[in-house]
């Protein structure tokens, strides 16, 4: 295949390939969605089992979607559909990039009212609302907006129109001209914040919490919540990783990229909650809250420092940018496959999938409030969205993923894609794959769905 065959460009270079990767993987799932997660299901025990689950599971994913995407160099529903005319899939495999962009489609539908909150957090901070907050301020403030549909609705409106204006440009051109900037002033940023946490929060309380762990924390569904919390983070399952590998230049090592941008991933999720977990210990704050935890934390930390608008202001922009760039990545697979398949003008594409998840959008914002009523399995509407995908579709598109990839894919067409420089290093990952990511990842996802 030439380098050509791409309708959207290739990445000028593997960095920006990482940092475009990572920027898809690094957003609201790792400081906001992280640290409760970690809370309310045992602290150190999921933070071992979620390292491991991004060891075994996530990592030796991602590197088969980059490595299928990377063979054809289109849109995950026609690479299947190339590689099945070529006689080497059976047709029935497009269900899985099929399925991976109705999942990514499904996130995003509370995705971008999560990543609003971001945007109406930023203008709370630029005008000066965080001075001196304590936790009830902090309580309030955050009630607050949960209570105001209309507010909620703007941020919402337009955290949908920036994803769809930036998806609607290419995406090796625009997104890696934003990220490349991003990600390191993100980092820095985290980095600094945690010391300054650890240096006057309850630090011991909290790495009690974060390191210490007993055998009766484990269970099946802090173990499916690793599992799905992994893949939603590094955005396997949602054809991200399958659609930039597409982008990837030939000459690049894919194990080696893919392992940088699980790292970074797993560095922010650490960041996030080395920022929050000591603050939250010393202010006295439910570290098991839920999706408030962040929200409620962040303003009592910017209010106390020293030029604390500005760097509140600073890091809610930087977080709402995050956001955007992991949403660019949940549209691209059929905003691609649109614009690939049928011609039609990337905006255009992106305008009338950006409408339905706006629409869509609109019911999971009223869950919070007006429409918060408790619909099947005692959840709401967020609720179950968010278990949906994070619970059956994106194990269940990550298993069928690695299964035709690992089993139908043939290996020496995996080879040629040079996932490795070295022999030695794609067999560890070709049998890590088919004989520990997919029985692993099959047998804990199929025992969460039965309730064992």
């Amino acid at each position: 295949m030439t380098e050509s065959r791409c309708l959207q460009g290739i990445w000028s270079s593997p960095w920006i390939f990482i940092f475009a990767a990572s920027g898809a993987a690094i957003g609201l799932g790792n400081v906001w969605k992280f640290p409760y997660m970690m809370a309310e299901n045992g602290g150190a025990a999921f933070l071992f089992v979620y390292c491991l689950c991004l060891l075994f599971v996530a990592l030796p994913i991602v590197i088969a979607e980059v490595a299928i995407g990377r063979t054809v160099r289109s849109n995950p529903i026609d690479t299947v559909n190339d590689l099945s005319e070529r006689r080497l899939l059976h047709p029935a495999w497009v269900l899985a990039p099929w399925l991976a962009g109705i999942t990514g489609v499904l996130i995003m539908t509370f995705y971008s009212v999560i990543a609003g909150w971001t945007l109406a957090y930023f203008e709370r901070a630029i005008t000066g609302l965080f001075t001196s907050i304590g936790r009830f301020e902090a309580d309030v403030m955050y009630q607050d907006l949960l209570d105001s549909p209309v507010e909620m609705l703007f941020w919402h409106t337009l955290f949908m129109m920036l994803v769809i204006l930036t998806v609607g440009q290419s995406v090796t051109r625009g997104l890696a001209t934003l990220v490349k900037v991003l990600l390191p002033v993100l980092i820095t940023f985290l980095f600094l914040l945690a010391i300054y946490a650890f240096s006057v929060g309850d630090s011991a309380e909290a790495l009690d919490f974060m390191l210490v762990w007993s055998w009766g924390d484990f269970s099946f569904d802090m173990v499916l919540s690793a599992i799905g919390h992994a893949l939603f983070s590094v955005g396997v399952g949602l054809g991200a990783m399958f659609s930039y590998g597409a982008y990837m230049n030939k000459r690049m090592s894919i194990s080696r990229a893919c392992s940088i941008v699980v790292g970074l991933d797993l560095l922010v999720s650490l960041l996030a909650v080395v920022v929050i977990f000591p603050l939250a210990f010393e202010f006295n704050i439910d570290v098991d809250s839920g999706p408030s935890l962040a929200f409620v934390t962040l303003p009592i930390v910017f209010g106390a420092l020293p030029g604390g608008q500005v760097i509140g202001a600073s890091f809610f922009i930087l977080l709402a940018i995050a956001a955007l760039t992991s949403a660019i990545a949940m549209m691209e697979l059929f905003v691609s496959w649109l614009h690939e398949k049928f011609y039609i003008g990337r905006l255009k594409a992106a305008s009338m999938l950006g409408a339905f998840i706006w629409l869509v959008g609109i019911a999971i914002l009223l869950s919070f409030n007006h429409w918060d009523a408790k619909l099947l399995f005692n959840k709401n509407l967020f609720e179950l969205m968010d278990a949906l995908t994070s619970f059956i579709l994106l194990p269940l598109v990550a298993t069928l993923i690695a299964v035709m990839v690992g089993w139908f894919v043939p290996e020496k067409m995996l080879r040629r894609e040079m996932i490795t420089q070295a022999p030695q290093h794609f067999d560890w990952w070709y049998k890590i794959l088919k004989f520990v990511s997919i029985p692993l990842i099959g047998l804990i996802t199929v025992a969460g769905w039965i309730g064992v």
